[in-house]
């Protein structure tokens, strides 16, 4: 079921880019420095968040944008997760609108059987402005251990 889902949301997506894939002349690749919290399924934060993004334009409206994030409780060097990620974004104006592959690696703190260590889906609807952008974040999780949202303000240099 989940393949013949794909294949039939594939077209819808491609057809829908096609007029955003023109030529990327004049354009520079951006970066962001982003500072913002996670959670759990829950409102209160569990997690502070940094790391660079960067954002390469494959088109007048659509960017690939790798990213690295720091996800830290305490910021000791008690818990802490490195989330590396990728995703393409589209541009629409102000708005911009992700999803791509992202995967926290724990390096201490949580038990090994944390479900949000495998690679999981992150959507990222932002809004910007000359240099700066604010955008939501949710994650929903492999298993059915929930899904995370988040917050994160990016500036660009």
């Amino acid at each position: 079921m989940k393949r013949v889902f794909t294949l039939l949301l594939a077209p819808v997506i491609l057809g829908f880019l096609a007029p955003h894939l023109l030529p990327a002349e004049r354009q520079r690749i951006g970066f962001l420095f982003n500072l913002g919290f996670m959670t759990k399924g829950r409102i209160s934060a569990n997690w502070l968040t940094f790391g660079p993004e960067l954002m390469i334009p494959l088109g007048t409206s659509v960017s690939l944008n790798p990213e690295v994030t720091v996800w830290g409780s305490s910021f000791g060097t008690s818990s802490y997760f490195v989330a590396p990620g990728a995703l393409v974004s589209i541009r629409l104006g102000r708005l911009s609108v992700g999803a791509g592959p992202v995967r926290r690696l724990k390096y201490s703190g949580y038990p090994k059987a944390d479900s949000s260590e495998r690679i999981s889906l992150k959507i990222q609807v932002g809004y910007g402005s000359w240099n700066s952008r604010i955008a939501l974040i949710v994650i929903p999780l492999p298993t059915n251990d929930g899904v995370h949202y988040g917050l994160a303000f990016g500036i660009g240099f």
